[in-house]
């Protein structure tokens, strides 16, 4: 956390990287697949999905005030869990996207 810049995410920064992050994964990768798996209840399933999200957008905020950090969401892990689950979850994210040849 040394290197850690002060103000270094502005505001106009964090609301680019979260919207970029819910269309990219939530709505272009998923959206069909609900709407083929729920059916008739897709617009009710969207407005629960869009409340769940709310609550974790909040959550974030809130730790993100608590304990300012560039780590992300390493840095929740870190302290909920401890250092050694968030260093665990980081190797197996990059061993996921990591080509092995």
């Amino acid at each position: 956390m040394d290197n850690y810049k002060k103000d270094s995410l502005t505001l106009k920064g964090a609301v680019a990287l979260g919207t970029g992050v819910m269309i990219g994964a939530g709505i272009f990768a998923l959206l069909g697949q609900v709407a083929e798996l729920s059916g008739t209840w897709f617009p009710y399933i969207f407005i629960i999905g869009a409340i769940v999200s709310g609550f974790s957008a909040y959550s974030y905020i809130k730790v993100s005030i608590a304990y300012p950090s560039a780590r992300g969401i390493a840095m929740i892990l870190m302290k909920a869990y401890g250092k050694t689950t968030a260093d665990s979850s980081s190797f197996c994210i990059d061993g996921a996207f990591y080509d092995h040849k």
